[in-house]
């Protein structure tokens, strides 16, 4: 509905007059809303912030929980500069040491050949029978179906390509005059005792196999073992230790070797196996700059507004959770349990001063150099605990009843999907939903008070603009009455 211009009929600024009112009307509502608004986006902004400083915090002492801390390092001192000949890693229970090895052989899987000029060439007719050979090594089994006339490059493809096939490689090499062609079978199953086997269905395939039709001579076949499966063996500080493949484990306990190379004869390898202290102390330092920003942020959160001397001038603005308890209640809890005790470490590294932390004049963690009335300073005490208790440093943290898992308890309460500060960041949300429909509920109700109005003074201006035109008319009709005295 068209809006029609107020005071036509009165000549009074009515329309100015409803604009004002509605002005104020709307002036006053918006502000309020606006101001929640604001107020909320702050909290929900302050919340999410300090839940993010949690977060991060915690994640630093999942870092330092469980064995994270007891990580060793394994350094080779390989017998020349050019090659690699083994390799390995240790566990976090690897005990330190220095370790003497010598490769002295690699693992290997079975090698199997032809006769001399048992065939001419890759043409050459392997068998004019059908049959079915049995390819079999450390129990693993596969079949190859051999069809009559079939060729030796055939049989090599049949061989490569067989359902199954457990790591044989079947390959022809023409060695011409005198050896002539000549099929090489090599299996990837090493170790000792691992031979390859290939049994036939029927005699006519014996020259293809390596144990004949109905013998019990495991050699007895057309086909010649050229390599036995043997283990690889290493010598660790003059002790030999075997393994059916390239990988020792727990040969030197909680340590894994592999090795690539044979050694050359009088130069073996050196394997140090060390506490890896340069990343425990990474993740030391880590843990407290993360404890040291979460302690920045609740200060800067809760900080109150600051007034100037006439106690109204704002010098600077409160934090965004200045009024909530619950943050300076979150701090307290973290920095106490800090500050206590923790049996996991036991009685040489009980707690965070026993490791050289300590706590400055702002609150923040630091491992200070100054040494304070004769006694070791933080540093000492650090690098004293990385050198002589860098398993009890785990146990510190890692323990049970340790660092990480009871400050866990704490910040999983109030971090969690169903923790304190989600319920509040949820209440917050749904109020600023609230905000949103008050501020539509709202702009529907102003249209209704300026319609409202409109009304009201349209009437007004009616009721007077008839009242102007009747006086209009009174006036006119006295000033046309005879005069007195005239």
């Amino acid at each position: 509905m068209a809006i029609r211009s107020l005071g036509a009929a009165s000549g009074l600024d009515l329309e100015s007059l409803v604009t004002q009112l509605v002005t104020v009307e709307r002036n006053t509502k918006v502000a309020r809303l606006d101001s929640t608004k604001k107020e909320l986006d702050s909290s929900l902004s302050g919340f999410g912030k300090l839940k993010s400083a949690l977060t991060k915090f915690k994640d630093t002492l999942t870092a330092l929980g469980d064995d994270k801390l007891r990580a060793r390092t394994t350094s080779i001192k390989q017998p020349t500069d050019t090659k690699t000949y083994l390799e390995a890693t240790s566990s976090s229970t690897a005990a330190p040491g220095n370790f003497d090895i010598k490769v002295k052989s690699l693992a290997t899987g079975s090698r199997i050949e032809s006769a001399n000029n048992a065939y001419s060439s890759s043409s050459a007719v392997v068998s004019t029978t059908a049959g079915k050979l049995t390819f079999e090594a450390d129990g693993k089994t596969f079949d190859v179906n051999v069809k009559a006339n079939m060729t030796l490059d055939e049989f090599r493809k049949a061989v490569n390509n067989a359902s199954g096939n457990f790591g044989v490689s079947a390959n022809i090499i023409n060695a011409g005059s005198g050896v002539g062609t000549k099929l090489v079978l090599t299996s990837s199953v090493t170790g000792d005792g691992n031979e390859l086997k290939i049994t036939g269905d029927n005699a006519a395939l014996d020259s293809l196999t390596t144990q004949a039709f109905g013998s019990t001579d495991p050699v007895s076949g057309g086909l010649d073992v050229a390599v036995e499966a043997g283990d690889a063996e290493v010598v660790i500080d003059g002790i030999s230790v075997f393994s059916k493949n390239n990988t020792f484990k727990n040969a030197i306990q909680d340590t894994e070797l592999t090795v690539s190379a044979v050694t050359p004869d009088g130069n073996n390898a050196t394997l140090t196996i060390e506490t890896d202290k340069k990343a425990a102390e990474e993740k030391i330092k880590a843990f407290m700059d993360a404890y040291n920003s979460l302690l920045t942020e609740v200060n800067t959160l809760t900080k109150n507004r600051t007034l100037g001397e006439d106690g109204k001038t704002v010098l600077s603005e409160g934090g965004a959770l200045s009024s909530d308890p619950m943050v300076r209640s979150i701090m307290s809890q973290v920095t106490k349990t800090l500050g206590s005790a923790f049996s996991s470490g036991g009685a040489e590294l009980n707690n965070l001063y026993a490791l050289g932390i300590t706590f400055n004049d702002q609150g923040k963690m630091e491992i200070s150099s100054t040494r304070l009335y004769g006694a070791d300073s933080g540093r000492e005490r650090f690098d004293e605990a990385l050198e002589n208790n860098y398993d009890k440093i785990a146990d510190l943290f890692g323990g049970t009843g340790g660092i990480t898992k009871e400050m866990d308890k704490i910040i999983s309460q109030f971090t969690d999907r169903d923790g304190l500060l989600v319920n509040k960041e949820t209440s917050l949300k749904d109020q600023l939903k609230k905000n949103t429909k008050d501020r539509e509920a709202f702009e529907r109700y102003i249209v209704s008070y300026e319609e409202t109005l409109r009304q009201r003074y349209g009437a007004l201006d009616s009721t007077l603009g008839q009242l102007q035109s009747t006086s209009s008319y009174l006036v006119q009709q006295l000033a046309n009455l005879p005069k007195f005295g005239s």
